[in-house]
């Protein structure tokens, strides 16, 4: 075993005993033909984040394993909206408590009435405190009796949500998971949770306390003592708390990101709401890009990419579906 896995194994053990999730070695994420076309929501925004929202289809290109389709139909996405709003309430969260509420209550407000909020959290087990509804003050009031809880099972609640909760939900289906990514308790492999989300269709958009807490876990004296002691040992100056969080941030935004979702970073707790606010801008600010897949396929699952011509563009979207001959069944 290497120093690094030494290091790692023993500061999982020590301060999280979490294992490092094996996100490179993910099955592709399957996109199955239902129909005879392939949609593909796609979020436009420019260098400052801000949606980009005067664009057509001539403005795009849609490459299929690198052969330009057609784009069959382009629209701004108007479909309702069905939102998990998904709340890591592990011990860690205890001293922020209120301040995540207030920024999850003030995400739910800027809905219209055809969308739809469903609130889970989730610690040592997954928790639903609101049915689907769209009515902020129960959404409000559900939000307002989490409780935290102690141990993380971030990827149980994943693949739990992803598989029972979308379940004869038509429309955009979103779960927004507000997370430091940490999972010490999960029965379910990381690999199993993406094949569950896109499976149900879901964006997932991350809410990630890596940032928060980093500071916080680096001044933990048995964690700074095994950090230099790491160092000391093979002669290395680089921080390996910061290492072991950028992987679960690598982590997080492959599955958020092969899913058409992405993850967000705020610096300070006041910064949450702001973030929230942003995934529901973006939602709101969609295209929905439709094409023709090949009625024949030598391979079981093809990359799909959008471009778009403005230069300042920065384009989001689900980046590969499974094959299958259209009409064909899930």
């Amino acid at each position: 075993m290497s120093g690094m896995a030494v290091f790692l194994a023993v500061l999982l053990v020590v301060a999280f005993a979490l294992p490092t999730p094996g996100f490179g070695q993910s099955s592709p994420p399957r996109f199955r033909v239902e129909a005879s076309f392939i949609k593909v929501p796609v979020t436009v925004s420019d260098g400052h984040g801000r949606s980009i929202q005067d664009l057509g289809p001539r403005n795009f290109k849609v490459f299929d394993e690198g052969e330009e389709r057609a784009i069959d139909n382009f629209v701004l996405d108007k479909n309702p909206v069905n939102v998990v709003i998904l709340l890591d309430m592990s011990g860690s969260v205890r001293e922020e408590i209120d301040e995540i509420k207030d920024a999850a209550i003030s995400f739910s407000k800027v809905f219209d009435k055809e969308d739809r909020i469903s609130v889970m959290t989730f610690a040592d087990e997954l928790h639903l405190l609101q049915d689907w509804t769209n009515n902020p003050g129960k959404v409000r009031k559900a939000l307002k009796k989490a409780e935290p809880g102690y141990r993380t099972a971030l990827f149980d609640a994943l693949q739990k949500v992803g598989r029972d909760r979308f379940r004869s939900v038509s429309g955009k289906k979103v779960i927004i998971v507000l997370t430091d990514g940490v999972d010490n308790e999960s029965q379910t492999a990381f690999e199993a949770v993406l094949p569950q989300l896109v499976q149900a269709d879901v964006a997932l958009y991350i809410v990630s306390r890596t940032r928060l807490i980093l500071r916080e876990v680096q001044r933990q004296a048995r964690v700074e003592f095994l950090n230099q002691v790491m160092k000391n040992l093979l002669k290395d100056d680089e921080d390996f708390v910061e290492l072991y969080f950028r992987e679960k941030e690598t982590a997080m935004e492959h599955l958020s990101e092969s899913t058409g979702g992405r993850v967000l970073y705020p610096l300070k707790l006041e910064d949450l709401r702001g973030s929230y606010e942003q995934v529901a801008k973006e939602l709101k600010s969609q295209y929905l890009l439709t094409f023709r897949p090949p009625l024949q396929s030598d391979k079981q699952f093809r990359n799909i990419r959008v471009a778009c011509s403005d230069p300042m563009a920065i384009v989001h979207h689900r980046e590969q579906y499974a094959w299958s001959p259209p009409g064909g069944r899930r």
